[in-house]
């Protein structure tokens, strides 16, 4: 399965948190996928950084698993990086985030993205 360049936002570097699973099956998978999470201990070896700037590439998709009150810096981040994706996991959707990315081009999915690409 090739998807691109995949960036999760507010994925934990703590192994015993759900969002963890994630990023960790994503890697797994062997896709080619960043963890974006300002409260997270930076490793560029385990590619986890602090913030968009700190990535080595652009990611293409954007998996979100942060608070809906939390997504528009990302949403704002995927409008003037280019960004092709926003994945909202169940539970992170937020309607004028959602709103923004359409406007500007981004394809927006309200749905999980491990389930919808047959990773679990």
């Amino acid at each position: 399965m090739r998807e691109g360049i995949i960036a999760v936002a507010g994925a934990s570097s703590d192994k015993n948190k759900y969002w963890h699973k994630i990023f960790a099956d994503l890697k797994a998978a062997g896709l080619d996928v960043y963890c974006v999470n300002p409260k997270a201990e930076p490793d560029p070896q385990a590619r986890i950084y602090k913030d968009w700037t700190s990535l080595p590439q652009k990611p293409e998709t954007i998996i979100i698993v942060v608070r809906p009150e939390l997504t528009g810096e990302i949403t704002d981040y995927a409008v003037k990086n280019g960004v092709g994706e926003l994945w909202f996991q169940p539970g992170t959707y937020d309607e004028s985030s959602a709103k923004t990315a359409k406007e500007a081009g981004i394809t927006v999915h309200n749905a999980c993205f491990m389930l919808q690409k047959g990773i679990w």
